[in-house]
């Protein structure tokens, strides 16, 4: 049996170990025990959430979503939380440039909480603290359950836990007493996704990759049925048969270490509009061409990696969704100047701007790096590989993701105000003015 230890001390022998685990390490949200450098750190997890939401309602292959949600939950001015939880969920993925920690914790959590705190009038306080136990729920358990490197080959369960964490995120935004937020646990796997298979990488890439507007529609709908009395699963996450084994895993190793960094601290925000994969590789190949004269002719691009970075060398462009997988496309963006953002996906196969996709080649490597060949000059630079349990170094700073923000999601929040923590009031953003009545979500 694990056992887990309580932050105000004692030891916990319950027959949910696991569960009173995850309880107790959101606890501290709720009841408000948490620094101002995590609070901080979740400002920027809500304002990079809301400048990924902004690009990504803009996109074709986000259109079919935002109609089969009015149909589905109603027109703007009708009860609207189901709604806000899917359309926000699935815009914020859409581009693929949402933050990461063992999947897109954002999209769910922050379009979770945002939908009931419109409703429910919740302060930005009440806001910030469920996002960031969100987050924590979601980084325990997807570290806890992180399957085997041959079994990660076979099944891909990004987004499996993403109800559960959305559910406690609501929970602790409303002040839910622990008896609830458990039972929030044991609904909320009712409802929760099933993996990906072996067709993760299938091309062309569909535009529901992930999801996520789902997902948080089951948090909304957990939360609602536990107020109304429903009981969930019975100890969920325990033993043989616990969550873990839905969600595709062939393990369950809670691990203590993973408390001594919380999840909002280890998410990494990206500069791309792609994989986390590509992240490393594009920044690389940036500061390459920074080296070039403005105006040279590029001739060859070798990517040399590992060969789990071969499936990302797909040259073809089938759909709108596949460039984010593409690392031949997106240094074909980059070298034809394309600035990072919802033009990443707006090209076919035949656009100029991705016409330099076939000078790129992949080569096995056990070192990962990218060589650029230009005009007979030959650069080759070392591309850095990120920690997936800990990705905060390698993405955004604060300034670049405010900046992000500010990019694309202005006038939303105010993020001077948010990052210095000023009176608590209640949470409101207002979208921009002119969206097609069909693309916009209030919450």
């Amino acid at each position: 049996m694990i056992t887990h230890t309580r932050a105000r001390g004692g030891a916990i022998h319950s027959p949910q170990p696991a569960l009173d685990a995850l309880l107790e390490s959101i606890t501290r949200y709720r009841d408000r025990a948490w620094d101002a450098a995590e609070r901080r750190r979740t400002v920027l997890c809500l304002l990079d959430s809301l400048a990924c939401f902004s690009v990504g309602q803009k996109l074709k292959h986000f259109g079919p979503h935002a109609v089969a949600a009015r149909t589905l939950f109603g027109a703007d001015g009708s009860p609207a939380a189901l709604r806000t939880a899917y359309v926000y969920g699935q815009a914020a993925n859409a581009l693929d440039f949402d933050d990461t920690l063992i999947g897109h914790p954002g999209a769910p959590i922050v379009g979770a909480v945002l939908a009931v705190a419109s409703r429910d009038r919740l302060t930005t306080d009440a806001v910030l603290r469920g996002i960031a136990a969100g987050y924590e729920a979601h980084w325990l358990l997807a570290a806890a359950a992180r399957p085997t490197p041959e079994r990660a080959a076979r099944v891909r369960s990004v987004g499996v836990w993403d109800t559960v964490a959305a559910g406690l995120a609501i929970g602790v935004a409303l002040d839910t007493r622990d008896e609830d937020l458990a039972s929030i646990v044991g609904v909320a796997a009712s409802h929760s996704l099933i993996p990906y298979t072996g067709k993760w990488y299938d091309r062309p890439v569909p535009g529901v990759k992930n999801n996520l507007g789902w997902a948080a529609v089951g948090a909304v709908l957990a939360t609602e049925l536990v107020a109304a009395g429903q009981s969930g699963i019975t100890r969920p996450l325990e033993g043989d048969s616990g969550m873990w084994a839905m969600a595709g895993s062939d393990r369950w190793r809670p691990d203590p270490s993973v408390f001594s960094k919380p999840g909002v601290m280890r998410v990494g925000f990206k500069r791309y509009p792609a994989c986390w994969h590509l992240q490393q590789y594009l920044t690389t190949m940036s500061r390459a061409l920074a080296q070039l004269p403005e105006g040279t002719a590029l001739d060859a691009v070798v990517v040399r990696g590992p060969r789990e970075v071969e499936k990302f060398c797909d040259h073809r462009i089938t759909g709108s969704a596949d460039v984010a997988f593409s690392l031949p496309a997106c240094i074909s963006l980059l070298v034809s100047g394309v600035a990072p953002g919802p033009a990443w996906d707006a090209f076919d196969d035949g656009s100029p701007e991705l016409m330099h996709r076939g000078r790129v080649r992949y080569e096995h490597s056990a070192v990962a790096a990218l060589e650029v060949v230009a005009e007979g000059r030959s650069l080759e630079l070392a591309v850095g590989t990120s920690d997936p349990l800990d990705p905060a170094p390698w993405g955004l700073s604060e300034e670049e993701v405010v900046g992000k923000h500010t990019r694309f999601a202005q006038p939303y929040l105010p993020a001077a105000a948010l990052l210095a923590g000023t009176p608590d009031s209640e949470f409101s953003h207002q979208p921009r003015r002119g969206r097609s009545e069909e693309n916009r979500c209030s919450s």
